[in-house]
């Protein structure tokens, strides 16, 4: 059991805080590509900075304090031109690096807009997403994970705003026990209730299978989760599913047909993000021209989701890694309890092996260029990545 100052020093995410600094030096998504399609200009709110994302007229992308630096004005209400974003209020005209380029109101020759630069981060997009940086420099490489360098895959984007700190959902997603009792149980009770074809078509689609076991095992990045609906053949047990420090778990199905990736990121100390990228590979592949996405912003959850989340056993998809991922082992595997310890025991410590001893020090994602060799973990060829493995 946690005490109230250990719960605080996991999940308040605000800067200065230890777990902000932590989060701060991780990459984050704070929207989709196509979002910015619709309107170049996005209230972005993400470690309980409130902040606002432009795209250009030129198509750069900016991610800026959402206050202006003159009135405290809303730039969310800015208008994007050829070099940045320009204030509603009085005109102040800001490039995606913080400096002020134009203050209309100032006499000629005034040379104030030089003194000014707002809060700026670093924002790069990859498979359809945007993702910032909000920690310290040297900035680090955006992680290219698998599902997101496909260049012969249709994907889709969704996210919900859920109203509980980071931590509870990454303890969600490494509980695997659940998925059988909400997503199947509680899933098949609710559509007897309803009646109608859709409990035949759950069943037979959807409803997860009974695990006969399950345990957790860290490897450099992360925890792995393996669970065995039959037998140690499983690519749910042989496999499992990696869970990268701190907030991004892979998920997919045998053969690389397709694959997800789920991103948790914390809004604040009681609101997270959680967004969840599909990819399907198919080999007739008409051009996409945007990835779609479906935002659902009440904090609430609903009881049936449009797709229903639960597996059928068919196992996760692996993460590419230089480095031998561990085998399940003899040892007793963990009750279901135990995988949020051990994720707790990683935030404690800063993180991986790699990361550093302590919260305070600044994490190697140069590292996260990672590759799953074929050969070492029986992955079909359209499983591989963008970069071919050794």
């Amino acid at each position: 059991m946690l005490t109230a100052e250990q719960n605080e020093k996991l999940t308040l995410v605000g800067p200065g805080t230890p777990m902000g600094n932590l989060m701060r030096c991780y990459w984050h998504p704070v929207a989709a590509t196509v979002e910015l399609e619709r309107n170049p200009v996005k209230a972005v709110k993400l470690l309980a900075e409130s902040l606002v994302l432009f795209r250009d007229k030129r198509g750069h992308l900016g991610l800026l304090a959402e206050a202006c630096a003159h009135r405290r004005a809303s730039l969310v209400y800015g208008i994007p031109e050829n070099e940045g974003l320009r204030c509603a209020y009085h005109g102040w005209l800001y490039n995606a690096e913080g400096r002020c380029l134009d203050q209309p109101g100032e006499p000629a020759g005034s040379t104030f807009k030089n003194q000014i630069k707002t809060t700026a981060y670093p924002v790069q997009e990859l498979g359809g997403l945007i993702f910032s940086y909000l920690g310290p420099e040297p900035v680090p490489l955006l992680p290219r994970y698998n599902v997101l360098v496909w260049d012969d895959v249709a994907g889709e984007t969704n996210g919900t705003v859920i109203p509980c700190n980071w931590l509870q959902v990454m303890e969600n997603l490494l509980d695997p026990l659940h998925v059988e009792c909400l997503h199947g149980r509680y899933f098949t009770y609710v559509l007897k209730g309803k009646g109608g074809d859709q409990l035949q078509e759950f069943l037979a689609r959807h409803a997860p299978s009974p695990m006969k076991k399950v345990r957790f095992d860290l490897f450099e990045h992360g925890i792995i989760e393996r669970h065995m609906i039959n037998n140690e053949e499983d690519e749910s047990w042989r496999t499992g599913a990696p869970s990268f420090f701190p907030t991004t778990s892979l998920l997919g199905s045998p053969g690389g047909k397709s694959g997800s990736i789920i991103f948790v990121a914390p809004i604040d100390d009681t609101h997270t993000w959680f967004l969840l990228h599909m990819a399907s590979r198919v080999s007739q592949l008409a051009a996409q021209e945007s990835i779609p996405s479906s935002w659902d912003v009440r904090s609430r959850h609903h009881p049936l989701p449009r797709a229903p989340l639960g597996t059928n056993g068919a196992g996760r998809a692996r993460r590419r890694t230089d480095e031998r991922i561990p085998r399940p082992s003899q040892e007793p595997y963990y009750r279901s309890s135990r995988d949020n310890a051990g994720w707790e025991n990683l935030a404690r410590t800063g993180g991986c092996v790699s990361h550093g001893s302590n919260l305070d020090i600044y994490p190697d994602l140069l590292k996260y260029e990672l590759r799953i060799p074929a050969a070492k973990f029986g992955i079909g060829a359209a499983l591989r990545p963008g970069v071919e493995a050794p």
